[in-house]
């Protein structure tokens, strides 16, 4: 089994378990006794320190060239965080295990999006395979979202942390077989326009992608509550975000496809318009749940237009040697838009309330395709990507 498929059963593996956990989290919190600002305030707190550790790990896997090693480390972190997130039974120990679960979680992130840019250096559509890997990633968050809060209602919390343990347990076990890249192997693009690109992302990159993701972090923090508020069971709850989650593979796939015939900033912008239009239909739409589930569909797409060619164009730019580090300023950037969203997000309702939230949230979305637009406009050669045979 090449490296490209033991990553993509890895994201699989990992992704059941976000899938599972994460619109639970913030009701796990307000159960134990958090109001709505400290719910932001814990997770905000634990972003801090993922961070930092983005950059941490990129540094270490370029300077070390030892990105399996470190990977298998930062997956068994974070099971470790999980099991002790399943034992936590006041707000202390939950802050803990977050903080653990964050700082090993920038590991998972960072590394495996540098392995996987190894693993499709040669490749000639980039985007449709790193679609297609990540779209898996989401149908297996939609398995983890729609049986998640099935498991909360019957066995509680502390019993879906433990599951979601065990799945990073296995995913650390299967990264065993991950082969190290050879620190020598030359960069290679089957794009000519990829040799003339800067080894740093550019800085309209980074401003659009921590844009996008505050918006949607921001939104999606506080979504559970607001379903909640609304009268929505937790399995209802779960099983709406289990849906978007399965709208994003074919968008991943056909999105990532698409940026490798027109070129990763249009496809960019998209993923912005979308999810602005997301937080419109949360405004006018949520009563309704017929509505809500065509909210949700193009919240699939949208986050799936986003996520394929940011993770491409990330991997993508730069040589073997500095992937690590590339790798690690994008997810830097995310984690910049996902502190200001988390800490936004609980503080804006309670103060404002859930409207002044989404209206805030549509305009960080447009500001972000703004942002890929401009970059198109001003570096052409740099987001484009001729389809090339192979």
């Amino acid at each position: 089994m090449n490296n490209y498929r033991i990553l993509t059963l890895i994201n699989f593996l990992t992704l059941v378990a976000i899938g599972i956990s994460s619109p639970l989290f913030t009701l796990y919190l307000q159960e134990l006794g958090a109001t709505f600002a400290l719910i932001s305030l814990i997770i905000t707190g634990a972003m801090v320190a993922m961070l930092v550790s983005n950059a941490a790990w990129g540094w270490l896997a370029d300077w070390l060239q030892a990105r399996k090693r470190l990977f298998v480390a930062a997956l068994a972190g974070t099971a470790i965080a999980y099991f002790w997130l399943s034992a936590a039974d006041n707000l202390a120990m939950a802050w803990l295990a977050r903080l653990l679960n964050d700082v090993s979680m920038a590991g998972v992130a960072t590394l495996s999006l540098a392995l996987m840019g190894d693993a499709l250096d040669a490749s000639a559509r980039k985007g449709r395979s790193m679609g297609f890997s990540r779209g898996l990633g989401s149908l297996a968050f939609a398995a983890g979202a729609f049986g998640g809060g099935w498991l909360a209602d019957a066995w509680g919390f502390g019993f879906i942390f433990l599951v979601c343990g065990g799945f990073y347990l296995i995913a650390a076990l299967v990264a065993l077989r991950l082969r190290e890249a050879p620190a020598s192997t030359p960069s290679f693009s089957a794009s000519p326009v990829a040799e003339s690109r800067p080894s740093g992302l550019p800085l309209l990159f980074l401003a659009g992608v921590a844009l996008w993701t505050m918006a949607h972090v921001a939104s999606t923090s506080m979504w559970p509550n607001y379903m909640s508020a609304l009268g929505y069971s937790k399995t209802a709850i779960s099983s709406l975000w289990g849906l978007a989650a399965v709208v994003e593979m074919p968008a991943m796939v056909l999105s990532g496809a698409l940026s490798d015939g027109i070129g990763r900033a249009a496809v960019l912008a998209a993923g912005g318009v979308g999810i602005a239009l997301v937080q419109i239909g949360y405004l006018l739409l949520a009563v309704s749940l017929p509505a809500l589930i065509g909210v949700q569909i193009v919240r699939g797409f949208g986050f799936g237009s986003y996520t394929a060619a940011a993770m491409t164009f990330a991997a993508e730019t730069g040589g073997q040697a500095q992937r690590g580090r590339n790798s690690g300023v994008f997810n830097m950037a995310g984690v910049v838009g996902q502190l200001a969203g988390s800490l936004t997000g609980g503080m804006l309702v309670q103060v404002a309330g859930f409207h002044a939230l989404f209206i805030l949230c549509a305009g960080l979305a447009l500001g972000s395709a703004l942002c890929f637009l401009w970059l198109r406009r001003r570096a052409p050669a740099l987001t484009a990507h001729k389809w090339s045979p192979g």
